[in-house]
């Protein structure tokens, strides 16, 4: 699957990277992007069919008669997006030099802004009343610092209803955000656990889970507070950090119990990292008989990136099918370019060489045709005496490799998936790119399909996990620690 890893390739080092001329019409780039994809896409026979055929050839006809009066870069971007939006494939996309975003009106924003709050607190009578009220305070009261000393706040606890803290601006950002608007809401939901509802620039909001440790509060996926007044009566130790701060981690969250948060895929060195991580853990792996691995949120990457887990998994031997190639000449292409890059990686060479050289040989060999890639077995020498469960904690934006991750996991007698449905985004693998003739923009689509279809695929609709959470429960790992005592 690898997919963002053969993507950061071919961005420098693909030979077919065609950059902007002075005079573009969007007409070119989607030209070119469908020639790409009728020719080399995995799933263009599944996603265009006899009975969506004139649907589709409509659509790519006003597409297509549309984009030759378009120069602009951006309006071109979310005039293709139409086009792209039927193959229903998130692994198939236009990568842009600078991200589109769409922004809400002035005037949204501005009624947005009229119904945050704002407190009558500015730093210096708001530092005057914490002195005054010193023996009377929360830890989660006082003033506070984001890590990246973008944001001073204040947060000062409801006085009608205790199990609610407002956190507000201790000075003037812009003409929007002034000293004393409300920047989040807190509501306890547990001692040091909290639901948080955070505002963003433009005064659209996100529901976050929110941890207390010590002089930290932690905003999963937002922010983290460092309390700098009232001085804390406790601070973080180095273990701390390691073990409950940093956003990937392996915590141990009670003498049964330990979480492993891993990071993205996608991340460079990944295997590695996750590697050091489990070896700088060992004893708390080896001694938890239930392990919660957190995938919430991960988007995919190198598949590679999680196999050192598989020893603390596996009750039997793990297979990862291989991809089901479709072999063109351009495809062909990418594999060949791509085993050559990485021939100057060594990292990359050793693990990933054998792979290719075998599709590229069958490749070759059998061009016009699909062929399987090679499956590859994760032999099991012992069973590990723990963990004796591993829960996998899944979410709506758990995708692609990581989706691969618990389909593979699964095989194992230990594994339980808790969450809600992940994301849908594994049917169509082996991601590659090709550079377009304008704005320096890039087309990607899949090679291969997985060995699942058609009988199991999973685009669209996720894995279901086996024990549902409801949306309502705010802390999803104390959920699963409960569960996993039972």
């Amino acid at each position: 699957m690898k997919n963002q890893l053969i993507l950061a390739f071919f961005a420098l080092l693909s030979s077919h990277a065609v950059f902007a001329q002075q005079t573009c019409l969007c007409s070119q780039n989607f030209d070119f992007a469908y020639q790409k994809l009728k020719d080399n896409y995995a799933g263009w026979s599944d996603k265009v069919r006899p009975d969506n055929q004139t649907a589709f050839d409509q659509l790519s006809a006003e597409i297509k008669e549309k984009a030759k009066g378009i120069t602009n870069d951006r309006e071109c971007f979310y005039h293709l997006k139409k086009w792209f939006d039927f193959f229903q494939d998130g692994h198939v996309f236009i990568t842009p030099i600078t991200p589109y975003t769409i922004d809400d009106s002035p005037e949204v924003v501005a009624t947005r802004a009229s119904k945050v709050p704002v407190l009558s607190y500015n730093e210096i009578s708001f530092t005057q009343y914490l002195k005054e009220n010193e023996g009377k305070l929360d830890n989660a009261e006082g003033i506070w610092e984001s890590d990246d000393k973008a944001y001073k706040v204040g947060i000062l606890k409801d006085k009608k209803d205790p199990k609610k803290y407002t956190g507000f601006l201790l000075a003037d950002r812009d003409a929007t955000w002034k000293t004393g608007k409300v920047k989040f809401e807190m509501t306890q939901v547990t001692p040091l656990r909290y639901t948080t509802k955070y505002y963003y620039a433009d005064f659209s909001t996100e529901t976050s889970f929110t941890r207390e440790v010590k002089n930290f509060l932690i905003m999963e996926n937002l922010y983290k507070f460092i309390k700098v007044f009232p001085i804390p009566k406790e601070e973080v130790s180095d273990e701390d950090i390691k073990q409950r701060i940093v956003d990937f981690r392996i915590e141990q969250l009670d003498n049964e119990t330990a979480l492993f948060v891993l990071p993205p895929f996608t991340l460079v060195n990944g295997p590695e990292y996750i590697k050091e991580m489990i070896s700088s853990n060992k004893h708390i792996l080896d001694n938890s008989p239930n392990l919660i691995i957190d995938l919430r949120n991960n988007p995919g990457g190198d598949d590679a990136a999680y196999e050192s887990l598989f020893p603390y998994i596996n009750t039997s031997s793990i297979v990862r099918k291989g991809g089901v190639f479709r072999s063109t000449f351009e495809n062909t292409v990418s594999v060949r370019h791509e085993l050559e890059a990485i021939q100057s990686y060594p990292a990359y060479k050793e693990r990933l060489s054998p792979k290719l050289q075998q599709v590229l040989r069958l490749m070759e060999a059998n061009g016009g045709r699909f062929v399987n890639g090679p499956d590859k077995e994760f032999p099991l020498a012992s069973v590990a005496p723990n963990p004796k469960k591993v829960a996998f904690l899944v979410n709506k934006n758990t995708a692609s490799t990581a989706e691969q991750f618990i389909l593979e996991a699964k095989q194992s007698k230990k594994t339980i998936v808790f969450g809600e449905n992940t994301k849908g985004l594994a049917d169509y693998i082996e991601v590659r790119d090709w550079g377009m003739p304008c704005y320096g923009w890039r087309v990607a689509f899949a090679l291969a399909k997985s060995a699942r279809l058609p009988q199991n695929p999973i685009d669209n609709v996720g894995i279901a996990p086996d024990v549902k959470i409801s949306e309502k429960e705010a802390d999803w790992v104390e959920f699963v620690r409960n569960y996993l005592k039972k």
